[in-house]
């Protein structure tokens, strides 16, 4: 359970939770959850051999109590999805990425009015990506038992230690909500987590998310410009392939081996057992395919360019653009991983670099004026 840490005040919370098995169930709660006006949210789910998330618990908190919603029973989540869609609604969440693409998985509606208090706490002074447990701690003076963590949550029924850990998972969303709220209003900076949020958000679909995942790539920077138009490729193969039979990225290939396929001096099926560490049946079952992403990608007939930038000469500089960020961060209380991280400022001076009309996106919003407008003017083109 949870115990209040000596010297702190005793927080009003709700302190049951109900079982929701029923469609009809569902139909009811969501009723009162839209009178409400504002509700907090959390999901358990699990997703080590799938692409896509499969959802095992949903948990709604209100004034009232938790109510646990079991996605295994129940048939209809229309009901759900109004609430989800609701902008009266305020959908108070923690580290919401992955509830959302849960919740937005399960009733094709776009979740809206979120307040994310993970993103709260980072504009007001608490730290950066801080856990519920910790901003639980910080903000209500309350310790939360996580030991339920690496549950089997798609297991039933679920134990009694299981629901406990759930329901107290969002029990204590909406006062920290209310206390967030007033504490980022009095800084003047309401709209700014709504700002990242959205930016975030796109990043989880499309052209974003297949940058997002090729630029995390190790060793890219290594490869010329024609293997990065070829990694580029394979990585768009990977997540079609990937999302097709709703497996996990790693399963069917590894960064490290899309690396060394962008680097295959020849391209024929026979030249893929050279790749050290490629299983023989990823061979059979893809090899036609990997060879024809490979070759289509060097003939240049995939839209698709790399024109990268060699900011090993901007090593200094980009240096000095993390001072200037640590500088802004301590001036405004925010911390610095928040304004901009090394890939966001190698971003940022490419930009420059290849004189792009407007800045990353990523430095657009609350950033451009807080962060990006000073970073512009400590960065010099060479050459």
């Amino acid at each position: 359970m949870h115990s209040t840490v000596s010297g702190s005040r005793e927080v009003p919370v709700p302190s049951r939770w109900s079982f929701i098995a029923t469609t009809k169930s569902l139909e009811e709660a969501c009723q009162v959850w839209v009178d409400n006006g504002v509700i907090g949210l959390d999901t358990e789910f699990v997703r080590e051999t799938t692409y896509y998330p499969r959802p095992a618990l949903i948990q709604v908190a209100d004034c009232q109590g938790v109510s646990l919603i079991d996605p295994l029973e129940v048939s209809d989540f229309d009901s759900l999805k109004a609430v989800l869609m609701a902008p009266a609604v305020v959908k108070v969440m923690h580290a919401c990425d992955e509830d959302l693409e849960v919740l937005e998985l399960l009733t094709g509606g776009t979740v809206k009015n979120v307040f994310d208090t993970q993103l709260a706490a980072s504009f007001t002074g608490y730290g950066f990506s801080l856990g519920y447990q910790n901003l639980v701690e910080r903000l209500l003076g309350i310790v939360v038992d996580k030991t339920e963590t690496r549950s089997n949550w798609l297991k039933r029924p679920l134990s009694q230690a299981q629901l406990r850990y759930a329901a107290l998972d969002a029990t204590y969303l909406l006062p920290m909500h209310d206390r967030l709220l007033r504490e980022i209003e009095a800084v003047g900076r309401s709209a700014w987590p709504n700002e990242e949020l959205e930016h975030r958000r796109r990043g989880r679909s499309g052209k974003d998310l297949l940058e997002a995942v090729y630029l995390r790539i190790r060793g890219r920077g290594k490869l010329t410009s024609e293997q990065r138009r070829v990694l580029r490729a394979l990585c768009r193969w990977r997540e079609t392939e990937a999302t097709f039979r709703d497996m996990p990225r790693r399963h069917l290939l590894s960064d490290g081996l899309l690396v060394k396929l962008s680097g295959v001096a020849s391209t024929d099926i026979a030249s893929l057992e050279d790749i050290q560490g490629l299983p023989a049946g990823i061979r059979t079952r893809y090899g036609q395919s990997l060879v024809a992403c490979i070759v289509q990608a060097r003939s240049g007939r995939v839209d698709q360019t790399d024109t990268a930038v060699n900011l090993k000469p901007y090593s200094d500089q980009l240096d000095r653009l993390k001072s200037v960020v640590q500088r802004i961060a301590e001036t405004n209380n925010l911390p610095p991983e928040l304004l901009a991280n090394r890939r966001m400022l190698e971003e940022l001076v490419v930009s420059v670099v290849k004189q792009e009309e407007t800045v990353p996106r990523k430095f657009q919003g609350w950033r451009f004026e807080l962060v990006a407008r000073v970073l512009l003017k400590n960065i010099c083109p060479l050459g």
